[in-house]
């Protein structure tokens, strides 16, 4: 077997914790670790035989595995494959090859609690990350110190309130092809300048700044033609992604320290369109 692997960490999870793994994930891409995790793998999954194309990445394709074990690990048809999987690659090797981590003290076939292990009810996803690139001898601050994930809202819809001055001013919005990594960088006391620079973002767009969601039928029709829009309190930016999906967000707050308030913080609402539309006007803005 060729010792350049394709992956150099294989992550093994269950959906309930996936939460928690993402940002592991997002951590240990961010450093530059080469990360078999079926969110970045969707395309290349589609229409594999994932039976025997998983055996091959748990088995052969992977420097290590990260085995996140919980209760929901233990009852999971796709886990316990990945899992045997993984062991009969431990069985032929002589050193360490699974790597696990428990989100509570569930016992998985094969998985003798001897073995050492890191406990997630210790361990932020950060500190998962940094204690993997250990293991692959890396040193951790290699990378830039903002070259880290940046804050995550999974929902289509929902609200943000975060420092825009920390990383970078980005904050993520929805998931999978759904996704939007907002960029945001400071203005003036009551604005603040969006920008379409994430890879994730194909444009940004501003609403009149009297227009309210229901106003919003036909979002394509706006301007996309700037990197830069400068939406006040109370406006609507639109983003499209690369997907082509849109998003409205409406800035509700802007704080700036820099204009005498007491903290840097910008709060927005938002709401991504699923169904490839460009009407917002029927969405429900409560």
């Amino acid at each position: 077997m060729n010792d350049v692997r394709e992956y150099e960490v294989a992550l093994s999870f269950a959906g309930e914790d996936r939460a928690y793994v993402d940002m592991v994930a997002d951590c240990l891409v961010a450093r530059g670790v080469k990360v078999f995790y079926d969110n970045y793998e969707t395309a290349d999954l589609w229409g594999k035989d994932l039976y025997s194309h998983l055996t091959a990445v748990y088995k052969d394709k992977a420097q290590y595995t990260l085995m996140f074990i919980s209760r929901h690990y233990r009852e999971k048809l796709w886990t316990n494959h990945e899992r045997r999987a993984a062991q009969a690659r431990a069985f032929q090797e002589s050193q360490e090859y699974i790597l696990p981590a428990r989100f509570d003290d569930t016992e998985i076939e094969g998985v003798l609690l001897t073995v050492g292990f890191i406990d997630l009810r210790h361990q932020s996803p950060q500190e998962v990350c940094i204690l993997v690139c250990q293991k692959l001898g890396r040193e951790p601050l290699s990378q830039k110190a903002d070259l880290v994930s940046s804050p995550l809202n999974q929902s289509t819809h929902g609200e943000a309130r975060f420092d825009h001055l920390s990383h970078n001013g980005r904050f993520r919005i929805g998931e999978g092809a759904y996704m939007f990594e907002t960029m945001w960088s400071r203005a003036g006391g009551s604005s603040v300048h969006c920008l379409n620079d994430p890879p994730s973002v194909r444009g940004v767009a501003l609403a009149s700044r009297r227009a309210k969601l229901a106003d919003l039928k036909d979002v394509a029709a706006l301007d996309f033609t700037s990197r830069v829009r400068t939406p006040v309190e109370g406006q609507i930016v639109i983003l499209q992604n690369v997907n082509g999906f849109y998003a409205a967000v409406e800035v509700i707050d802007v704080k700036d320290e820099g204009h005498g308030d007491v903290e840097n913080q910008l709060f927005f609402r938002y709401w991504i369109l699923t169904d490839g539309s460009t009407n917002f006007s029927t969405v429900d803005a409560s």
